[in-house]
């Protein structure tokens, strides 16, 4: 057995042990977390919703850079955000691709995000956990979690989710060298700019403050993030329903979206998991959570301590958030029948506040692994966790736009629209789902 990680004077994780003979760089870990990252989320696009492109993904951010200049888009608000990294791989798109690859290539630059945001997590997750497995879990929870699969992995749309499941591994990262902290404040400005809800980690920062490489990361983020505030103050989004769900709801929709998400690898299993057992059966599920973060709380070292309680808060309150400020009266679970309830899907607020209570059973597995206390049990857990998420991307689930409609097959009908007699000087192409559609200028489409 390896012996347990050192920690230095402050408490917080030492760096672990270079020198070991035969042990692989963390380099390698690095790039494989990258490559298998954008690999595995492709794999999880079902075949046709890769050529369909979805929504704002087209109408929007494609739309947008094929009416302007894509540099001058790239801080545009959209619903009084910024999304910054959706606007660069829409802007290289219209740059560099055929008009008629545009839904490919949006597929392909969201799945490259996705394996760059988890070899980042396992980079960055270095500074908070000392078990060398458990963090290349870490990495892999970025395209492994059961609910990505199902409405968030592929479009470009839902980038900023990940953005967020990177706030608190950026937020704690504590480089020992310049080069790499002025890095990461790059990273974290861009996802700031792409998620206005990395602010909620922000107190992180507060966190061994005085550490220089500290603050030029935490400065990249909080730069990113004030211009979203201002963003949004000065291009406010779309106002919600009238008034807020019931608390009840609130707390019925969080199990329902976060504990289950991480443990179900499709709907239809949590579906038929509450209607056997009702919201209580529900409630148990968070249970292995609640007595992970316990452990953590108990026995971790005080960065440990810091990232269990800020990734249990965080997938609360990143659940809540969603849910509050997108009052949706049909999306209310406390108000309708359980077999009404289990047909509310909002996957895509789920994601983040699941893969948040993985990473505390994760964490707890470091955590008993350095002090060197149920080590065996550890491994257990950690392999189950893994297991459990790997069936999970194995399942398949059906995505939004797998039913197209196909872009590149609708090319050759807007180049006989372009070359009509009374030819507009731009035509709309259809995209999912029904109702939108690209504004494509007709020079794009001369052959």
């Amino acid at each position: 057995m390896d012996a347990p990680s050192a920690t230095d004077e402050t408490g917080r994780i030492a760096p672990p042990d270079r020198a070991g003979a035969g042990r692989v760089p963390e380099w390698v870990w690095t790039i494989a977390l990258a490559v298998l990252g954008a690999v595995v989320s492709w794999a999880r696009v079902e075949p046709a919703a890769r050529a369909a492109l979805w929504a704002e993904d087209g109408a929007f951010f494609l739309g947008d850079a094929l009416a302007a200049d894509p540099l001058g888009v790239l801080l545009q608000p959209y619903q009084g955000y910024l999304h910054l990294v959706p606007r660069m791989i829409a802007g290289v798109t219209v740059a560099v691709v055929p008009v008629e690859g545009y839904a490919i290539a949006m597929t392909v630059g969201s799945c490259l995000v996705v394996g760059a945001v988890s070899a980042i997590v396992f980079a960055c997750a270095r500074s908070v956990v000392a078990w060398l497995p458990a963090r290349v879990a870490l990495g892999a929870l970025t395209f492994l979690a059961p609910a990505v699969g199902w409405e968030v992995v592929g479009n470009a749309a839902n980038l900023h989710w990940y953005a967020l499941w990177l706030a608190p591994w950026l937020l704690l990262a504590a480089p020992r060298r310049r080069s790499t902290a002025i890095l990461l404040g790059v990273v974290g400005l861009a996802a700031a700019l792409t998620e206005i809800q990395m602010l909620l980690f922000l107190p992180l920062l507060a966190w061994r403050f005085r550490d220089p490489n500290r603050l030029i990361v935490g400065a990249g983020v909080l730069l990113g993030s004030a211009a979203q505030v201002v963003a949004l103050l000065l291009s406010p989004r779309d106002p919600g329903a009238e008034g807020s769900p019931p608390f009840l709801s609130t707390v019925q929709g969080y199990l329902y979206h976060a504990p289950m998400e991480a443990v179900f690898p499709s709907r239809q299993w949590k579906a038929a998991w509450v209607l056997h057992f009702g919201w209580w059966g529900a409630a148990l599920v968070l249970l292995p959570f609640l007595v992970a973060l316990v452990w953590v709380l108990w026995r971790g070292l005080a960065v440990e301590r810091i990232a269990g309680a800020a990734l249990a808060a965080g997938s609360v309150v990143a659940w809540s958030a969603a849910y509050v400020l997108n009052s949706n009266p049909d999306y209310f679970f406390s108000l309708v029948p359980v077999d009404v309830a289990v047909n509310i899907h909002l996957t895509r607020y789920g994601v983040v506040p699941s893969l948040f209570l993985l990473a505390v059973v994760v964490l707890a597995t470091s955590v008993s692994w350095r002090a060197g206390v149920l080590r065996r049990t550890a491994v257990a857990v950690l392999v189950a966790v893994l297991i459990a998420t790997v069936v999970g991307a194995l399942v398949p689930q059906p995505s939004a736009r797998g039913a197209g409609p196909d872009w590149a097959s609708a090319i050759p009908a807007a180049r006989a629209a372009c070359a009509a007699d009374s030819a507009p000087d731009r035509t709309a192409v259809a995209i999912a789902p029904d109702g939108w559609a690209v504004e494509v200028p007709c020079d794009r489409l001369a052959d």
